[in-house]
């Protein structure tokens, strides 16, 4: 018997430097948990709400009317229906103008972002991220061999007067910032969503430092109260924002259907350096059916009040059980609370106090692009039953008592 070929060893060898930097650890990757678990862990949709009959009716019109377009091989650029009622449903929304020539599909945010990445990212290249941030964008970044720029946020969004500075320190050294990567609406896992006055600033710096912004808005259409102010795409004239979005929010995760918004030029570019037949062209247009039927519009109504009465919820079973150890910033939108512990109490030893009893949320230093985490637990609340919402936080309570009481504080 030889010896076997595939050894971690020359695995490692044969691998390429962007599967070296990322090492063997898959992402995303969990063993399911026997128990029966309560989770604001996930950033995913409410389950009740997954929009069947609308995708049934919308595919059933696809398969009757363009049943050949539709099950063929599509283009690189994704399919032109869905493009096109991206565009014109982003026109209406934004209120420039926005063509089919602006808009490339992909499967998800996290595939747009990577395309943009793959295009225009060198090894010692300079990325500017807000901080904390989603993990899975940073690991995106980092694995094309970019180096990151850690800009913290506070309740008006990215610190843009640290992100001047950072930017000044890089024009000293001759060098400028590749790209400025934030979620400006609803931020995962802050909540935070970015004022039209540090928008403003931000493009101003953009201008000025020749670099343009990578607006992730998967989140944008979800709010509660109010539209949150105008994309940096939009503000910028299509020109210094480059916008990637999702319908994983908004309709459905298993569709891994999403798409990139910026300059006919980059999205041209982008393009022509991708090597597959492009998305669904099935998918694609049962989108675009839901889009131009009215479906996905009313859709998206019905989920702003859904998400408003969960975060409702967790906020009056927060005060009853929580309110001694914890602080935050309620968010205008989104999936996320962002809960500050108290001084002296550790996010970790929450965290492992609360999986004791069943329940599951996020913390650590993986939402920071510099490691230097804060005693914060993001709480995904969009996901978890409504019914057991009050279960959950009491539990959580529970956990912050008992680490409150090991830290000696009262």
């Amino acid at each position: 018997m030889t010896d076997p070929y595939w050894t971690p060893e020359r695995v490692d060898a044969l691998v390429s430097a962007r599967a070296r930097i990322l090492g063997p650890q898959v992402w995303a990757a969990a063993t399911p948990d026997p128990r029966h678990l309560i989770s604001f862990a996930g950033g995913l949709p409410d389950i009740p709400s997954l929009p069947a009959a609308e995708l049934l009716r919308a595919a059933q019109a696809v398969l009757e009317r363009d049943r050949k377009e539709a099950l063929e091989y599509g283009g690189t650029f994704g399919p032109a229906p869905l493009r096109e009622a991206i565009a014109e449903r982003w026109t209406r929304l934004d209120g420039i103008p926005v063509t089919k020539d602006h808009v490339i599909i992909a499967s998800g945010s996290a595939h747009a972002i990577g395309m943009v990445c793959e295009t225009l990212l060198d090894p010692g290249d300079v990325v500017m991220v807000e901080s904390p941030n989603f993990p899975g964008s940073m690991r995106t970044i980092r694995s094309f061999g970019a180096e990151q720029v850690a800009i913290p946020l506070d309740a008006e969004g990215m610190r843009t007067d640290i992100l001047e500075a950072k930017l000044a320190e890089l024009a000293a050294q001759g060098r400028r910032a590749k790209f400025i990567y934030c979620i400006p609406n609803h931020q995962n896992p802050a909540g935070c969503t970015m004022t039209l006055e540090r928008r403003q600033h931000l493009l101003e710096l953009a201008r000025r430092y020749e670099t343009f912004i990578l607006e992730d808005d998967a989140y944008g259409e979800l709010w509660f109260e109010e539209p949150p102010p105008p994309s940096l795409f939009a503000l910028s004239g299509g020109e210094h924002g480059v916008k990637v979005a999702s319908f994983s929010k908004t309709i459905a995760t298993g569709l891994r259907m999403g798409w990139i918004q910026g300059p006919p030029a980059l999205i041209s570019r982008i393009a022509a350096l991708r090597h597959d037949m492009g998305t669904s062209p099935f998918l694609g247009r049962v989108i675009a059916e839901m889009i131009r039927n009215g479906d996905l519009d009313r859709h998206i109504e019905r989920l702003r009040g859904i998400y408003r009465r969960k975060l409702e919820r967790v906020e009056a079973a927060l005060a009853r059980y929580c309110a001694p150890y914890i602080s935050y910033t309620r968010p205008k939108g989104g999936f996320f609370l962002w809960l500050a512990l108290r001084p002296g109490m550790s996010s970790r030893d929450v965290q492992v106090a609360a999986n004791e009893r069943g329940v599951i949320v996020g913390q650590g230093p993986q939402f920071f692009a510099d490691g230097q985490a804060t005693n914060h637990l993001r709480l995904a609340f969009s996901y978890v039953d409504m019914e057991e919402i009050d279960e959950g936080i009491q539990r959580l309570g529970e956990a912050m008592a008992d680490v409150a009481a090991r830290a000696g504080i009262k």
